[in-house]
């Protein structure tokens, strides 16, 4: 049954009691909108539970969902099963709206232009919601029209895939799921899969209205191989939408971002802690096989050659060279 206009906001929930509430508050606080609410409590183990059930209690449009905990895929995927709406939208649990006009500003401007995608931004804040790290774009060409896969990607995206940024028409989404299977930059995996298999009319709205908590425990910021191993999958998930999309300026995007996605991983199996353990993690992530594949699509992908001297020798050479040239930058600065 189609709800037009209805916005399903999906809030995968884990072990986040002190910003809980504040994340949820930011979106009652919505006006000019229809909406809903879906709380996935993906086996929290705090307080988390009790505070989605309060709130589906006191509110007729939030519902709460309480499911073992899968990771982060898993609660969206299934908060996309519970969702009503023509509209979705994804908000991570300890991030909060800082427009009270955030939907309803980004539904006007998908259906002033008949979208099914609109792309919006962010602003980084600690963990008492203060500014940090200010941002400096100009991205305002991109207004005010309809834009094609490529372009978005390109110019609206940038390399900031980021899953929360997007208002998406649910027909859209179609049959299309985060793969449950990555655990880290999976919000990577399923756009850059939307993108290559569906033409869509993409918008871009240059409005910071998403306050994104860098917290130092969160999943994004924890060392874990699993992380990298999340990041290295990304090359052959790139290089395989390169092969599906009919763009032809998507898919010479997506061989590009193929070997980048090598390079700039590299980089963080360079920088401590993973780098005393590079031996083993090249090892366990078997990375002489990928970068086998690498090599087949390297001369394909348009590298500078400033990338090339890291990627083209064998791992183990490369992030040697990285962590070089870390520390001489460091000594420098």
């Amino acid at each position: 049954m189609s709800n037009n206009g209805l916005i399903s906001v999906i809030i995968p929930v884990y072990n986040v009691e002190s910003y809980l509430c504040a994340c949820v508050e930011s979106v009652i606080a919505q006006i000019d909108v229809t909406k809903e609410i879906i709380l996935v409590d993906d086996g929290s183990t705090d307080s988390s539970g009790r505070i989605c059930d309060k709130y589906a209690e006191q509110y007729p449009f939030i519902r709460t969902v309480h499911k073992n905990n899968s990771g982060l895929s898993g609660a969206r995927n299934r908060g996309f099963e519970e969702a009503s709406g023509d509209w979705i939208i994804f908000l991570d649990s300890d991030d909060v709206w800082a427009d009270k006009e955030c939907l309803s500003k980004l539904h006007r401007y998908a259906t002033s232009l008949n979208l099914d995608i609109v792309r919006f931004e962010y602003q980084a804040v600690n963990e008492n919601l203060d500014l940090t790290e200010p941002r400096h774009y100009d991205k305002s060409a991109l207004e005010n029209q309809p834009l094609d896969n490529y372009q978005l990607v390109k110019y609206g995206i940038a390399g900031e895939w980021f899953a929360v940024l997007y208002l998406i028409r649910r027909s859209a989404i179609a049959n299309l799921r985060f793969n449950e299977k990555t655990k880290f930059q999976e919000d990577i995996d399923f756009y850059c899969r939307l993108f290559a298999e569906k033409q869509l009319r993409c918008g871009y709205l240059n409005e910071k209205m998403y306050l994104y908590r860098k917290r130092t425990a969160s999943i994004t910021t924890t060392c874990r191989i699993e992380n990298l191993k999340g990041s290295f999958d990304l090359c052959d998930v790139f290089y395989k939408s390169s092969r599906t999309t009919e763009d032809k300026r998507l898919s010479a995007l997506y061989r590009y971002y193929s070997v980048m996605m090598y390079y700039w991983t590299l980089q963080t199996l360079a920088a401590e802690p993973y780098y005393t353990k590079r031996a083993s993690i090249i090892n366990e992530l078997l990375l002489n096989r990928l970068h086998g594949r690498i090599m087949s699509r390297y001369k394909d992908a348009g590298i500078k050659l400033k990338y090339g001297i890291f990627i083209r020798p064998r791992p183990s050479v490369g992030v040697k060279l990285l962590h070089i040239k870390d520390n001489i930058r460091l000594l420098l600065s």
